[in-house]
């Protein structure tokens, strides 16, 4: 998976068994099962409510990022690309 999020939050996943799928990411909303997370961007925390179960969970979060889970499920967390500088047609 490679693709841009406005919003990524990270925490444990307490239904791991501790050595498979235990984090939790929370990309845009959707949520995906991942054995590690490297984050390479600035970091903040929040506590976010969470109502399917009706709890509040505090999760590190990157805004505006580039998220990479490669087939081992390691994901990597960078800052968002910048979009490519108009080329002018005078040069």
């Amino acid at each position: 998976m490679n693709r841009n999020v406005t919003l990524a939050r990270i925490r444990y996943n307490t239904d791991s068994d501790g050595v498979e799928q235990c984090w939790r990411l929370i990309l845009d909303g959707e949520e995906v099962l991942v054995e590690s997370v490297n984050i390479q961007a600035p970091v903040f925390t929040s506590r976010d409510w969470i109502e399917p179960i009706r709890k509040f969970k505090h999760h590190i979060s990157v805004e505006q990022c580039h998220v990479h889970i490669d087939e081992a499920g390691i994901a990597l967390i960078t800052p968002s690309l910048a979009p490519p500088a108009p080329v002018s047609p005078n040069v």
